[in-house]
């Protein structure tokens, strides 16, 4: 069995997965797939942002592109995305979905959640990946 199957996102089906910010942490730390924080620059700095993870804000023209890139230009490869709660990942991930991409999770409670489990945080200053 793959590591995407163990992480629950080894479909190739078309539709959006979710999974728990636990069940995030141990993929971004098996390398199972990409996470990206879909927040503002402005929040990343705030707070922090999930270890492991890439930005790209969800408001970036390149939004697409730009996670695109971070995947090697491969749209079937495993991407995660995550927010403040679970919404505005939700939105990139259908913005993605829409854009051929084939392999996408949303991570369940965001970063909210994340920091609540005391999961570990990349600290600032950022720049959008």
């Amino acid at each position: 069995m793959s590591l995407l199957n163990v992480f629950g996102i080894g479909s190739k089906k078309r539709r959006i997965q979710t999974m728990t910010v636990e069940q995030a942490y141990k993929g971004v730390q098996a390398g199972a797939f990409v996470l990206v924080d879909v927040r503002r620059l402005d929040e990343w700095n705030e707070t922090g942002r999930p270890q492991g993870s890439v930005g790209v804000t969800l408001q970036d023209a390149a939004y697409e592109q730009k996670i695109a890139r971070h995947l090697a230009g491969n749209k079937e490869k495993a991407v995660a995305l995550i927010c403040r709660s679970g919404a505005r990942s939700m939105q990139g991930a259908e913005k993605l979905r829409a854009n051929g991409f084939s392999n996408i999770t949303n991570v369940t409670g965001g970063f909210m959640a994340w920091a609540k489990q005391d999961l570990p945080i990349d600290h600032p200053p950022f720049e959008d990946d």
